[in-house]
């Protein structure tokens, strides 16, 4: 579930900023990252297409410890090996027992889009059977050097930052990121709410109406996403290709996302609102219910405060309810610069947890 919740650096100083030098002047970076040493009987080396079948088993126990309602397949894990700029043979890391069983695993993943902020992702999990012996430590201080090294080989002149995304609730993984100097940079919020009890359509300004998405906007829906999003902390644009992607997904529900069209005195159609939704099977059967996740909501600045985002989400879950789905979930900013928490919390949705970015920002 994201709502722009990937979205891990403020965007402050601009990009270009004459402040700020070069990266590859401002961030130190070892010549080698030191891989951690054999002790306990592990074997530390990178990440193999013939490991996947062992990540997935290890994918599963961690996520039945750390979060039930996640779910993981082998798709998924295909998909994240074969991203486009990551490589695992030098941004991955696994560590591997005498059984062959894979005990931990982390990755320094280079975001694509460097437009507003550089950063670079450290994901990492250890085997709830081997933690408390240090394994997070060396796996994290491997992604950090990795991803020095990253930063360290840009000319941009744009901040930068090294970041993940760390559960409420999980208090060892936060303890171990404050311990390595990373601090908390943004809280977001994860919210629901029923799809009964929706009642009737509100009225929209005169010129403007809501659609069901369909492929001619897509284009256009990309371009309203990104500029509502420019002001909002440490967001980047979606690139083309990415967005294209997204809608090629087995989970993109084009029939629950919706645009919002104004036209304008000349006659022509302006999409000024957009929506788009996701619904993922293997989920509902984890969380025991059927819904629909809000991925991308966004309003161009000259039709904030009109009423475009409520209708355009409550024309996502009402033809959510009508495919038959029990809920509908997001994840929000907490400090959403339009107010977005609260939009949502009137609309009827709830919180049901937090999640916090931990970054190191250069």
């Amino acid at each position: 579930m994201s709502h722009r919740a990937n979205s891990t650096t403020k965007n402050e100083p601009a990009a270009g900023s004459a402040e700020l030098g070069p990266l590859s002047e401002r961030v130190s970076a070892p010549v080698e990252p030191v891989i951690p040493g054999s002790e306990h009987g592990l074997v530390w080396r990178e990440l193999r297409q013939t490991d996947l079948d062992a990540l997935l088993e290890f994918e599963r126990a961690v996520d039945a410890s750390d979060d039930p309602e996640a779910t993981t397949d082998l798709a998924d894990l295909e998909e994240r090996f074969d991203t486009p700029g990551f490589d695992p043979g030098t941004d991955s890391l696994i560590a591997v027992n005498a059984q062959g069983a894979v005990v931990a695993y982390g990755e320094a993943f280079l975001e694509a889009t460097g437009e507003a902020i550089v950063t670079v992702h450290v994901n990492g999990r250890v085997h709830p059977e081997w933690r408390r012996r240090g394994l997070g430590t060396r796996l994290l201080r491997w992604q950090e050097a990795r991803g020095r090294q990253q930063l360290a080989a840009s000319k941009l002149r744009l901040p930068a930052m090294l970041s993940t995304l760390v559960g409420e609730q999980a208090d060892g993984q936060r303890a171990l990121f404050e311990a390595e100097g990373f601090v908390p940079a943004r809280w977001w919020i994860e919210m629901e709410r029923p799809l009964d009890g929706l009642g009737p359509e509100a009225p929209l300004a005169a010129g403007l109406r809501v659609e069901p998405y369909t492929a001619r906007w897509s284009e256009q829906a990309r371009l309203v996403i990104n500029d509502a999003f420019r002001d909002h902390w440490g967001s980047q644009p979606t690139l083309r290709g990415e967005w294209e992607d997204a809608q090629q997904s087995e989970d993109f529900r084009a029939s629950w996302s919706a645009v919002a069209i104004a036209t304008l005195e000349n006659g022509e159609d302006e999409l000024v609102g957009a929506i788009t939704v996701e619904g993922d099977e293997d989920e509902w059967e984890a969380c025991g219910y059927r819904f629909g996740n809000v991925d991308e909501l966004g309003v161009t600045r000259d039709w904030r405060g009109r009423g475009v985002a409520s209708a355009l989400l409550g024309h996502s879950m009402r033809a959510m309810r009508g495919a038959g789905m029990d809920r509908a979930t997001l994840d929000v900013d907490s400090d959403s610069p339009t107010g977005a928490h609260a939009l949502y919390a009137r609309l009827g949705f709830a919180e049901t947890g937090r999640s916090v970015t931990y970054a190191k920002t250069f």
